[in-house]
């Protein structure tokens, strides 16, 4: 099928990483949008800026990136911005709130259900957004990708199960995993999987590779050893691989490669917008 026939959202946060040496625009939802669409997919993200530089600069990544922006609001709040701090190349997040991303008010009127819609938790802190998420999610697209994603103060147990409950795919690390564990009240990949009626379930372990769980099957990767920049973006660039593979039904140990190939390369630059290896475009071209 052509890719230009498949249409994906992405609902969530266009924010940016605040280093100690450099500002970097990100957001896993917005960096997710740049490794689908880097793919050949069409995406179009629902989300919100502020009427100031950064958001007029981040539009402008929009444009030249050619992720389309007709849902991204303009808000007199500020453009949201993040304090990261690394450890080792593995990042903290202290997030700002009352920025222009907890106020996306956008709810488009679509013809027809989307082919995906991937969200997070940090995007539901308001009411206003979580109704603007279960106004998307009542399109019943065909894949619904829920990235967790957990950042202090950004989620509440009601929020991932909320999550849970709306998706078809869920990507988490392995941190993470604990969490949801506890929250779900269950104690392995597989009973996730048949409490929630998920076609997937993505693990991912840093250095050590990932795991991916379907009804019935597991499957386990793990890509060769490399020097970490920064972790930034790396599994946001999991994600949108492992979305493209479920749009085009790769083959589920193909598509575990392929996302942590991406991965794998996204922890060898810094920032969250560096191009995928050639291997992993060549696959979906």
């Amino acid at each position: 099928m052509d890719k230009a026939n498949f249409t994906s959202i992405v609902f969530g946060e266009i924010l940016y990483d605040c280093f100690p040496d450099r500002t970097c625009l990100g957001g896993a939802s917005l960096n997710f949008a740049w490794n689908l669409r880097q793919l050949g997919f069409p995406v179009a993200m629902i989300s919100a800026v502020g009427r100031d530089e950064l958001g007029q600069q981040a539009r402008g990544f929009l444009r030249r990136a050619d992720i389309d922006q007709q849902w991204v609001a303009d808000r007199p709040e500020p453009t949201g911005t993040v304090d990261v701090l690394l450890d080792n190349g593995q990042p903290s997040y202290t997030i700002l709130a009352g920025v222009a991303w907890d106020y996306i008010e956008t709810k488009p009127a679509l013809d027809q259900p989307p082919d995906l819609i991937y969200y997070g938790t940090a995007a539901q802190r308001s009411p206003a957004n979580r109704l603007g998420l279960e106004h998307l999610l009542a399109a019943n697209p065909r894949h619904r990708l829920f990235d967790v994603n957990l950042r202090k103060d950004c989620y509440t147990p009601q929020t991932v199960l909320f999550g849970l409950e709306a998706a078809t795919i869920v990507k988490l690390n392995d941190e993470e995993w604990e969490a949801v564990r506890d929250i779900a009240e269950v104690a392995a990949p597989d009973d996730l999987i048949a409490r929630y009626a998920l076609h997937c379930l993505a693990i991912t372990f840093g250095g050590a590779g990932a795991q991916l769980h379907i009804p019935g099957a597991s499957f386990a990767a793990r890509p060769a050893p490399v020097s970490v920049v920064d972790a930034v973006g790396a599994g946001d660039a999991f994600s949108g691989v492992l979305a493209a593979s479920a749009l085009l039904g790769t083959d589920p140990q193909q598509a575990l490669d392929l996302a942590c190939a991406a991965g794998a390369s996204a922890v060898q630059h810094p920032g969250a917008h560096c191009p995928l290896p050639e291997s992993v475009k060549a696959a979906f071209a």
